[in-house]
């Protein structure tokens, strides 16, 4: 009846947000394009769809496909692009990225896209500011102005609790754990990777001991994954951590 009738509406419904969604991730791989979508463009009127981006990870917060199509087209739009990066931190779009990941734990989709959502956002964010001696860094209140601004950034994803969605849950999945661990670095959170040996794992765990599988530290970027994809640009001096 009637009770049913409604839930193929939704159903229907969902599915063209998620094919939406799924069209408008796919347009964000131009850089020109994902630049108009997200902030608008001017020339041609036409309005921002960040906004509409978000409300549909709002109003579906249990369909994952549409979670994971929203967390990869702000990973996309945050690429190469700190305009872009900082519409989404102003939008609130942390919120819905970490929202998603705590909502779907198990789904590796959803948590290798957001991750790559923290990461892109942040690392472009802190990339864009001034590093070296020169210009407003050089003074003492203009470096002072920098790390405020770069304590800020990471503040509005660690206080929503970012660092234990990226430890706890993406972490733990083998699809989208180098994505965490680059999120985590950006994050400024102390982190590394460790390898196991899966045949000692697997007989350790058998025999009842505790774990000895454990290898040396697997670096970020190392071939480990075949599946990695990385889909986000290098942030400055991640390399000149690994060693530590």
């Amino acid at each position: 009846g009637g009770a049913g009738t409604s839930g193929a509406g939704r159903a229907r419904k969902q599915r063209l947000v998620a094919a939406s969604l799924g069209l408008l991730r796919n347009l964000c791989g131009n850089d020109e394009i994902k630049t108009n979508l997200c902030l608008g463009s001017s020339s041609s009127s036409s309005p921002s769809i960040l906004p509409h981006l978000l409300r549909s990870m709002q109003l579906h917060p249990s369909t994952a496909l549409i979670q994971e199509h929203g967390c990869g087209t702000l990973a996309a739009m945050a690429l190469r692009r700190p305009g872009n990066a900082r519409a989404i931190l102003d939008a609130d779009g942390p919120r819905w990225v970490i929202v998603a990941m705590r909502r779907h734990e198990s789904n590796v989709n959803v948590q290798r896209q957001g991750a790559l959502a923290v990461r892109n956002v942040v690392s472009r964010l802190l990339r864009d500011l001034p590093e070296d001696e020169s210009g407003v860094a050089g003074t003492a209140a203009g470096a002072a102005s920098v790390e405020n601004e770069r304590s800020s950034v990471r503040d509005d994803f660690l206080e929503l609790g970012a660092e234990a969605v990226l430890r706890n849950i993406a972490g733990r999945h083998q699809g989208s754990v180098d994505e965490a661990y680059a999120a985590l670095r950006d994050l400024g959170c102390t982190v590394s990777l460790v390898k196991f040996n899966a045949d000692d794992l697997q007989k350790s765990q058998s025999s009842g001991s505790g774990v000895r599988g454990v290898g040396r530290t697997m670096m970020f970027g190392e071939k480990h994954n075949s599946n990695f994809r990385p889909v986000y640009e290098e942030s400055s001096g991640l390399s000149d951590n690994f060693g530590n």
